[in-house]
């Protein structure tokens, strides 16, 4: 893959964030809806001269992380155009897989990601145009920089664009999202301009997640309060350890629990199956005698809750 040492003609253009929501817009002859993927949000930035370059959220760079975007050269040969996108990995079931993409992103040695470009390629879902050809696209509404996406020749083996539907059809959409498991869907505005670095309300993201109960078996202290939870489900007489969750507590969800777990310590893991818990932060192990419930959008390979959320206790311990 051919590479620029700097981007001196296209321009560093941070992402536009959407927003999440519990409802579908209002007056939808004025949205799109397009798939929420769960995978990697990249910038492409492809210069007919230079090259290619990826570019992550935080402006780290994923060029030689990921050479199946390479293929954008050959779709594209002497166009100079800024893309935004997102890059997944899907599993046997053809489902984005965020355990394998997971996989892909630890790689960093080039025989190692050669490996892994063979055994588990990712797709680059190019889902926005920001410049083409020295024109600037940020200005433009989403119907236009939609259209000029859809007319460029980017149907290739690794470089797909995405479906978006009407907002009229997004209650089929969500339907369709959740039958295929995939992560949601995104309402956009269509005359909304791309405002980058913004987390706007002209892009509205609506997550399908499941609930699950589980067994809190530890925690990691932030000073006197809760980091996060470590957490399990009973597999026959084992506790199976299912990853940690730090999201969706109040601050005084984090003390009162601090307090809670507190009394209940132990020296020894409750958790007798799974994969490996963490080993960088300093945990402390309690009697699994408290029950939770949280939200999560997936479970990886290595069998970890993707994303959860915090719910509350269950039972004796809820208020």
């Amino acid at each position: 893959m051919a590479l620029g040492p700097a981007l001196v003609e296209l321009p560093l253009i941070r992402p536009m964030l959407a927003t999440p929501g519990t409802r579908l817009p209002a007056e939808p002859d004025q949205w799109a809806v397009e798939v929420k993927w769960d995978g990697v949000r990249i910038a492409a930035y492809l210069d007919g001269a230079a090259g290619l370059r990826l570019l992550t959220r935080n402006a780290h760079s994923a060029t030689e992380r990921f050479p199946e975007a390479a293929e954008l050269l050959d779709l594209l040969p002497g166009t100079d155009a800024v893309f935004d996108c997102e890059i997944i990995a899907t599993g046997p079931d053809g489902r984005p897989s965020f355990g394998r993409l997971q996989e892909r992103m630890s790689l960093r040695r080039p025989a190692a990601i050669r490996v892994g470009a063979r055994t588990f390629p990712v797709t680059v879902i190019l889902f926005d145009l920001l410049w083409l050809n020295g024109h600037p696209l940020t200005s433009t509404d989403y119907r236009g920089r939609r259209k000029l996406l859809e007319s460029l020749p980017l149907d290739g083996h690794c470089i797909a664009v995405p479906p978006a539907w009407p907002g009229s059809e997004a209650d089929a959409a969500l339907e369709w999202t959740a039958q295929k498991g995939l992560e949601g869907v995104i309402a956009k505005r269509l005359d909304s301009s791309y405002q980058p670095g913004v987390r706007s309300r002209d892009w509205i993201k609506f997550k399908h997640t499941k609930s699950l109960d589980v067994i809190v078996g530890g925690w990691i202290p932030a000073g006197t309060t809760v980091r996060a939870l470590l957490l399990g489900v009973r597999d026959g007489a084992d506790l199976r350890y299912v990853g940690r969750v730090g999201a969706g507590f109040s601050d005084a969800e984090r003390k009162a629990l601090a307090g809670l777990l507190s009394h209940l310590g132990t020296d020894r893991s409750p958790f007798t199956a799974g994969p490996a818990l963490p080993r960088s932060e300093p945990l402390r192990f309690v009697r699994p005698d408290v029950t939770a419930e949280v939200d999560y959008l997936d479970v990886t390979d290595s069998g970890v809750l993707h994303h959860p959320v915090w719910r509350g206790l269950r039972g004796a311990h809820a208020d």
